[in-house]
């Protein structure tokens, strides 16, 4: 038996693999039983390593772990990061900063201009086709060149692709490094500690590159525990494998066969979608008594969003459109946010709209308020008073009345207008749909709820996977490079593994919405063989 045989031999003796089909609680596995069961034997926190794909992921299990054995602090839980924190740790170099680095190095190497309009939105991040690319094959342990052949929709020319890659390595090579060079020097350089439980959690989302890391990790680790679901592996664009969760990782298979999520109608519409995804693990499981409901609608306008009790997920495929059903949304008048709790409206104008009702009201508001509800009103005796060198010289205990407004704060108005409805008085900085938007906000919700968070989420399936909500719709439309017709066997696959993760999220109801755009997912056809096979 040769040393490298033997390693996996030993591996496979500590490690337990859980397969864990939407809903059945691989988190809830990993945190419940296992987790806390090394805490109740005395197992201290710094000797648990706990990897996740997503810091939600991370920050749940320390918290859950906290709110139990509260003799401990977050401190002893630095061993609960993502891979990429974990690894961090080890090294002492400024890190590379996707967001602000990326659109740096554009403009250096003079990608996009520095006349852009883009670049006047805080939000902006910009992406480059061909340098995801590069990183998706060093993430796969792969030729670039033969990552970009595969591709089966190309931004760049293969000669163009090559040279942003000697622009880019020439761009980070005298101050940084960025998150794959620093999980390569992981894997070279850094001699991890000896630990008594690895947990690794969304296994089916980790790379080739990532994988190499937990290798080195294990073989100093008493006890390994693996979750995750390869037929949920949505990241494959991203370089992960599922197959090193499912087969190349040595380990016992259990696989959790109840789900706590949906009845019968969601179950077997969501087995539909899964024969089409290739090499899946065999995991049948079974579902709750409940029936529930699936129902296919050609306009959004059909849909029944907000008139059903419970949280919803309106889901797209690729951003636009996601933007699309929020355009869809904003027109019926329905409050939602994204995935990050960005809400549907801007909060500053929300606000400077309550102050002025609580003025219309005849009462007072604080200097705070009064300086951002002065944003959005034109008539002031001059742009001094809008300005927070004024505002700054105000007491902050200081409330104001119309009147008082007018006397001190240098408020233009006639006295008639304290009795004129908000959108008659903020008319500054105010878009006329966006005035529309909020009449028919409350005129549907009223103020109180829009003070809450809100039951609709509009977002990309991806955004959401590990998330449940109790009636999701799913919108069937795409763009060209995830359109199912233009993919190969293969690819078509990983799309159904992408649609079959944004059915399951869904607890008591999902609706379909399809379309005959020429880019989509045929969800119509799933849709028909769910209602031959239930008939």
């Amino acid at each position: 038996m040769t040393t490298m045989q033997q390693s996996l031999k030993n591996i496979h003796k500590k490690t337990i693999k859980i397969f864990g089909p939407p809903g059945t609680g691989k988190t809830h596995t990993l945190i419940e039983r296992v987790l806390k069961g090394y805490l109740n034997k005395g197992v201290h926190p710094n000797n648990i390593a706990f990897i996740s794909f997503t810091n939600k992921a991370v920050d749940t299990a320390r918290d859950r772990a906290l709110a139990t054995f509260t003799q401990y602090t977050e401190d002893d839980f630095a061993r609960f990061k993502t891979l990429h924190k974990y690894c961090r740790r080890y090294f002492d170099e400024e890190v590379f900063d996707p967001k602000n680095c990326m659109l740096d190095y554009a403009l250096q190497a003079r990608i996009i201009k520095t006349s852009d309009t883009r670049l006047a939105d805080d939000n902006f991040q910009y992406k480059d086709w061909s340098l995801g690319v590069y990183d998706k094959a060093r993430n796969m342990l792969v030729d670039p060149k033969l990552v970009y052949k595969e591709e089966s929709y190309k931004r760049d020319s293969l000669d163009v692709f090559l040279r942003k890659i000697d622009t880019y390595k020439h761009y980070k090579k005298e101050s940084f490094i960025d998150f794959t060079d620093m999980i390569e020097r992981t894997i070279e350089e850094v001699d991890f500690p000896e630990l008594e439980v690895l947990i690794l959690d969304e296994a089916q989302d980790f790379t080739p590159l990532q994988w190499s890391v937990i290798l080195k990790m294990s073989k100093k680790v008493k006890r390994i525990y693996l979750a995750g679901d390869d037929d949920q592996g949505i990241y494959k664009w991203n370089g992960a494998d599922p197959k090193y969760f499912t087969t190349y990782f040595p380990g016992r298979k259990v696989v959790l066969r109840q789900t706590r999520r949906f009845g019968a109608a969601i179950h077997h519409f969501s087995k539909v979608i899964r024969r089409g995804i290739l090499d899946s693990v065999e995991k049948e499981y079974n579902c709750l008594s409940k029936k529930g409901l699936v129902k296919r609608y050609l306009n959004f306008k059909e849909i029944p969003i907000g008139d059903l009790p419970g949280t919803w997920y309106v889901l797209g495929r690729v951003n636009s459109t996601v933007n699309e059903l929020r355009m869809c949304a904003k027109n019926a008048g329905l409050y939602y946010a994204d995935n990050r709790g960005n809400k549907s409206f801007d909060i500053k104008q929300w606000q400077a709209i309550k102050a002025w009702t609580t003025i219309n009201n005849n009462k007072k508001i604080n200097k705070a308020v009064a300086e951002n509800m002065f944003k959005y009103i034109r008539e002031l005796q001059d742009l001094s008073f809008r300005r927070a060198s004024f505002w700054s010289n105000l007491p902050d205990y200081q409330e104001y009345n119309f009147k008082e407004l007018k006397e001190w704060c240098g408020l233009d108005l006639p006295d008639k207008a304290i009795s004129l409805p908000w959108w008659e008085v903020l008319k500054r900085n105010f878009k006329p749909d966006q005035i529309g938007y909020f009449i028919r906000l409350l005129k549907r919700y009223g103020q109180k709820i829009l003070d809450k968070n809100p039951q609709i989420i509009i977002d990309t399936i991806h955004s959401v996977k590990g998330g449940e909500a109790n009636n999701v719709l799913i919108y069937s439309k795409t763009n060209w490079p995830a359109s199912f017709i233009n993919k190969n066997k293969l690819e078509q696959s990983d799309e159904k593994r992408v649609y079959y993760t944004g059915v399951t999220r869904a607890k008591d109801t999902l609706h379909i919405l399809s379309t005959d755009h020429r880019y989509n997912y045929p969800i119509g056809q799933d849709y028909f063989v769910y209602l031959q096979e239930s008939a």
